[in-house]
């Protein structure tokens, strides 16, 4: 390999650097954990800051007078195990007794390209980082990054990885946090890349126990700790796990004894707003190939196990209009008129694993829903819902009416439908831009938005029942559909005239009102693809 490549790529990083021009060996640098990668770093800038990519949720509050600390781990995860866990509750503790305050603590799976070098891996990509969210799930301050597994070509430095989160954080959170690196004895002279930049924190592993104290000796800086660990999760093998037998993804099978898979149609009503601006014969044409299109698309995804059905939501009105005509109503849906409506959101944090909404809020434009509760008289009504997969929404919106608003029955509209559903999505969420379409979201700065249901800004798992191993090729593939879409109708809709939710989260990752949606479309599709 070509030395003076090698030396090039280390005095372009921000912390090999230091350690070569201290030590002026390049040994010394690959010592410390430097691998040559392949990235061109002159003419790709890979950091996306602006793709929102990773979750910023669960990061704590902090106040002037404290030194707010972000951890961050890299590895190949396959899987996370406790010894990981601990590892990094070690950290903190060991961090905040030193006058630090821990804010939050990121896994960062390593890139395939990697990880499948490893004796015994089994599962790629997208099935590790859907594994490693399920492990953190319930953390109130663990999250996983997934941008250096999937947002990039090949495998690249860790610090390369501290580097753009730290960049991450500064962009979207604050300039003050720091980035402390969590990592195992294994790999004790890592802390050379910590003697002069950053916070390193190394957690002690059995079997490793010379090479760890020969390093804790030599750094004794302000930025390095060292944490004694005899205990028994300082055992723990990822390697191991992965060597038994029964270590595997539980892939998802689709029958149609689950039932159907179903996409209500709204009809036009979502692009109410480019009536204005495109004839209704043209957008009908445009949104029945994107429907078309979509149905194929999920047909594919469930490896066309599965029915995919469509609800026409006009119809699905008409009858529902028609059954409850003589009764009182209070409509939760986004369509359907009762005598009052609680225009309603579930609120989710963007980029994450989605499973758990925040809050119940009011729709974007609306009053708070205690607002609109207060308005409705007293009296017996009938619940109206389009569909109702847990039933928590409809439970927490019940708990906050008063004694005095009775609900004889819950109705729902998805019950128009005589069959089992196995899942049910709304067309709308699929097409930027449109009216009321997309997850609503809290964007890092803690405005309200809308995303599209599409990678980096929702899970397809969660949210529209996707295999992880497919999110990425259908995200690409939902925003080439968009792209031929806005193409169909004319190429002439701008980001002033979307959803005011959309344009939001657009606005936020630094699109401004005068972008054509073609352009936003083309500008995802090539980030995801890189």
């Amino acid at each position: 390999m070509d030395e003076q490549a090698i030396l090039k790529k280390i005095l372009k990083d921000e912390y090999y650097s230091k350690v070569y021009k201290k030590y002026s060996d390049i040994e010394t640098v690959i010592k410390a954990g430097f691998i040559y990668d392949k990235l061109d770093q002159d003419c790709l800038n890979y950091y996306n800051l602006n793709l929102l990519t990773t979750p910023v949720s669960k990061l704590k509050d902090f106040s002037d007078e404290e030194k707010p600390v972000v951890l961050l781990s890299t590895g190949g995860f396959d899987p996370i195990h406790d010894g990981h866990i601990y590892m990094m509750e070690f950290a903190k503790e060991t961090l905040e007794r030193n006058g630090y305050k821990v804010i939050g603590g990121y896994f960062s799976p390593s890139h395939p390209s990697y990880v499948s070098t490893k004796p015994f891996c089994k599962i790629n990509a997208y099935e590790r980082l859907d594994l490693c969210q399920e492990c953190v799930k319930n953390s109130d301050w663990l999250m996983i990054d997934p941008w250096e597994s999937i947002y990039v070509k090949t495998y690249i430095n860790f610090t390369d990885v501290i580097n753009r989160f730290e960049l991450y954080l500064k962009k979207h959170v604050s300039s003050r946090i720091q980035v402390a690196y969590v990592f195992g004895g294994d790999n004790s002279e890592f802390m050379y890349c910590f003697e002069d930049k950053g916070i390193g924190v190394c957690v002690e592993r059995e079997g490793y126990s010379k090479q760890f104290n020969e390093m804790k000796n030599k750094f004794k800086g302000k930025n390095n700790f060292f944490i004694n660990n005899k205990s028994i999760v300082s055992t723990y093998s990822s390697r191991n796990i992965r060597q038994r037998q029964n270590y595997q993804y539980k892939q998802p099978e689709f029958n149609k004894e689950e039932g159907c898979y179903v996409i209500r149609n709204e009809g036009l009503i979502p692009f109410e707003k480019y009536k204005n601006h495109i004839d209704e014969q043209t957008l009908e044409k445009a949104q029945k190939s994107f429907l078309e299109e979509l149905i194929i698309l999920f047909k594919e995804a469930f490896n066309n196990k599965l029915d995919v059905k469509t609800i026409d939501m006009n119809k699905q009105l008409e009858e529902a209009r028609e059954r409850l005509k003589e009764q009182q109503t209070i409509s939760l849906d986004t369509y359907y008129r009762g005598t009052y409506d609680i225009q309603t959101s579930r609120l989710f944090d963007i980029s994450d694993i989605q499973k758990k909404y925040i809050s119940l809020i009011g729709r974007i434009g609306f009053e708070t829903i205690e607002e609109q509760i207060s308005k409705i008289k007293d009296g017996r009504y009938i619940l109206v819902d389009d569909d109702s997969a847990t039933g928590k929404t409809i439970r927490e919106v019940m708990s906050n009416l008063p004694e005095r608003i009775h609900i004889e029955r819950i109705e729902l509209l998805a019950s128009v439908l005589k069959e089992k559903i196995f899942d049910i999505v709304d067309l709308r969420d699929f097409i930027i831009g449109v009216q009321n379409g997309g997850l609503v979201v809290r964007l890092p700065n803690n405005e309200i938005a809308r995303a599209p249901y599409m990678l980096p800004y929702v899970c397809l798992k969660t949210r529209a029942s996707v295999m992880a191993s497919k999110e990425m090729d259908i995200s690409i593939k939902l925003w080439e559909m968009n792209k031929k879409f806005y193409q169909e109708i004319g190429n002439t809709i701008t980001l002033r005239q979307t959803d005011i939710g959309f344009k939001k989260l657009m606005n936020y990752i630094g699109f401004d009102d005068n972008t054509l949606l073609v352009d936003i479309c083309d500008c995802h599709i090539k980030k995801l693809k890189q």
